[in-house]
């Protein structure tokens, strides 16, 4: 273990040395577009933390918004530092930060007949259910489902809305989002918080993605231990997010 450690001081010696204001150590992250959490303008919760834990000017991050399948994709392969808002289950070569940045509470678009008669995530059991392309709820969750993917999320909810579907899983405020653009009134109803899962920023298992999540772990500890990340997250929840 005192090898290993030895091992990762070395390298952060190394990538930092010539960390200066005019020559910063280089991360690169990419991400999906989360409101309120990674929103395109560089803002929201995930960001905090993250310039808490790289400030200017010894870091500089270079950011590029795409769909989440595709960070993962590039994280996995090497090609990428860092991305936000990773499940355990999500990655497999990857690392994760020591702790959870969030828990994240995923709410569901149900028919009307669910609806009536909810119990939980049992009531989906067997049921025909869809989420966005590399979500992997059904990881999340003991109950069989008929679980699909797609990266037509407006299409999922005309299909709950038109009970093709019995539930789409998502967010609130994503779903009620595209309500003006369904093809009919709306029938589907939204539950919320029928899963909950750590959150947790994920690390390239490469030599400087392993540099980084030292780093990373140990200005999160402070900011775990101090309580300010529950109070940027709080923060976050206040404004509806």
């Amino acid at each position: 273990m005192r090898s290993f450690l030895a091992a990762l001081c070395l390298s952060l010696l190394s990538f930092c040395a010539g960390a200066t204001p005019n020559k910063p150590v280089v991360i690169n992250l990419v991400t999906a577009s989360w409101e309120g959490f990674a929103n395109p303008d560089e803002t929201g919760y995930y960001f905090d933390i993250l310039n808490r834990a790289f400030p200017l000017p010894k870091w500089q991050v270079n950011v590029q918004f795409m769909p989440f399948a595709r960070t993962l994709y590039l994280l996995e392969t090497g090609r990428v530092d860092m991305v936000f808002s990773v499940y355990k289950e999500d990655v497999k070569n990857s690392l994760l930060s020591e702790n959870a940045v969030e828990l994240d509470s995923i709410d569901a678009a149900v028919t009307p007949q669910i609806a009536a008669t909810w119990s939980g995530m049992e009531s989906l059991s067997h049921k025909k259910v869809q989420a966005m392309l590399a979500y992997r709820y059904n990881m999340l969750t003991p109950i069989p489902m008929f679980y699909e993917e797609s990266s037509d999320m407006l299409s999922m909810l005309n299909s709950v809305n038109a009970g093709r579907i019995d539930a789409m899983l998502d967010y609130k405020k994503n779903i009620e989002s595209l309500i003006p653009q369904l093809k009919g009134s709306q029938q589907f109803v939204i539950i919320q918080g029928v899963l909950n899962a750590e959150v947790f920023f994920a690390f390239a298992n490469t030599e400087k993605g392993r540099m980084l999540k030292l780093v990373f772990d140990a200005e999160h500890k402070k900011l775990i231990e101090s309580g300010e990340q529950d109070r940027l997250y709080a923060e976050a929840k206040a404004k509806g997010f």
